[in-house]
């Protein structure tokens, strides 16, 4: 989970009337959006003159900041914002506050048009400061500019083949690098075995014993767990080879039983990582774990109740230990190959979001709606995790029918699609959200 970082900052024109409180107002809207996540990053004075602006900027230069938010204090010149952002290159945020006399909303109309015209990203909010409905719009654009900027430079190893068959997971990867920022590296399953194979058998015995001793239960043979061990670290050196943000394994289905359990520790231990060589799903994973304390469950939209207006998503059982429930996790041989290791298990309640990432160049939509997790069986042999949706499910499967959405479905333990919708914007993805009644 990461906390956006915000260059934050006062502008006036001395002329003008209201401003004198700029420096109240300013710490009591930082210390507003510290308590919500983000991590404010305060100029050391105003702008109101050339110079002013010229300090600030500098300052904010040397800061890393994923936006800057510009308080209107009073009317002001709209090129002091402008300069600071050339130099920054980030999105802005503009708060407007009352005050009939000062022209703070005058000014941040002005700026806002002006930031447009320039097709600079910006969003222009308005309220009193402590005004919690306004500071929560900030927060969710200031995330969605902590994930831009998270995602730019970010790598991600695409090992193996996608599965044969799932032909929508196929991707080009200069638009992904021109929309995201995100490069994939890729190697060859062989490659990744090549490695596996030199790892020191006692170390994979130590780290399968590791596994062993959190589950409830152990029903996969030890030397099967011990080559899963293998791959794991091995996956592990290359993380750290390529200083990897995320991963895809093309896992199905040659490696059936012995990726699983890999992929399932590679998320506990926050390295993103999907199955069956799907990338979008991955940078799905990456995205979404941005936004949460909890690994990412990858799974698929398995069965649908209208009954109780709930759905069961689960995949074969690379699912994070942490997300089971109060039963814990089994270490099991894979369903349908019945060899290896999986995790198995029933997954725990809790407020989450449902989000599908798929396309390519010119088509790239993501669609993403909440609910509430709830107890459930072992309805599928997998990871399975049942939850409530806000929307109606008929009128939810409607909207992914028409909007031509795929079956890798990542679920996030919180609840994010407004954070999601900005992010959104931002980048030019389409988004598909049936509990704001938004298509962007």
């Amino acid at each position: 989970m990461i906390a956006p970082r915000a260059g934050c900052y006062a502008v006036y024109e001395p002329p003008e009337e209201g401003w004198q409180d700029w420096q109240e107002q300013i710490s009591l809207m930082s210390q507003e959006l510290k308590t919500m996540g983000v991590d404010v990053v305060p100029a050391p004075e105003a702008v109101k003159n050339l110079e002013s602006m010229e300090r600030v900027a500098a300052w904010f230069m040397g800061q890393d900041i994923d936006l800057l938010i510009v308080l209107v204090a009073s009317w002001s010149f709209d090129h002091y914002t402008v300069e600071i952002q050339q130099k920054t290159g980030v999105p802005v945020i503009i708060r407007a506050i009352p005050g009939i006399r000062s022209g703070s909303i005058v000014g941040s109309q002005q700026l806002n048009c002006l930031l447009h015209d320039l097709n600079i990203a910006c969003r222009l909010y308005y309220g009193p400061i402590g005004d919690k409905k306004t500071t929560q719009q900030m927060v969710n654009f200031a995330r969605a500019c902590g994930i831009q900027h998270a995602l730019r430079g970010a790598r991600m190893a695409v090992i193996g083949r996608r599965t044969e068959g799932m032909t929508p997971t196929a991707v080009d990867e200069i638009e992904i690098l021109r929309l995201f920022g995100l490069r994939l590296i890729h190697l060859g399953l062989d490659e990744l075995l090549e490695i596996a194979a030199q790892v020191d058998v006692e170390e994979a015995r130590f780290v399968w014993q590791r596994m062993v001793s959190g589950a409830a239960k152990v029903l996969s043979r030890t030397e099967h767990g011990i080559n899963s061990a293998r791959n794991y670290l091995a996956c592990k050196k290359v993380v750290k080879q390529h200083g990897l943000s995320a991963m895809t394994i093309g896992s199905y289905p040659k490696c059936q039983g012995t990726m699983c359990l890999p992929i399932a520790w590679l998320n506990e231990e926050g390295i993103p990582t999907g199955c069956e060589g799907d990338v979008n799903a991955s940078i799905n994973m990456l995205i979404d774990s941005y936004l949460t304390k909890d690994p990412i469950h990858f799974g698929e939209m398995l069965a649908i109740n209208e009954e109780d207006n709930s759905l069961v998503t689960s995949h074969c059982g690379c699912g994070s230990p942490s997300l089971a429930d109060a039963n814990g996790y089994i270490l099991h041989p894979v369903r349908l190959a019945n060899d290896g290791v999986c995790t198995r298990y029933t997954a725990k309640p809790g407020p989450v979001t449902y989000v599908n990432l798929v396309g390519r160049k010119n088509n790239y939509r993501l669609c993403a709606f909440e609910g509430e997790a709830i107890p459930t069986g072992m309805v599928f042999e997998g990871n399975p995790l049942k939850f409530v949706l806000k929307s109606p499910v008929r009128q939810v499967f409607a909207d992914v029918a028409e909007n031509g959405f795929g079956h890798h479905w990542m679920t996030t333990y919180a609840h994010i699609t407004p954070v999601l919708s900005e992010f959104c914007k931002l980048t030019g993805l389409s988004g598909v959200f049936p509990d704001l009644k938004e298509v962007t």
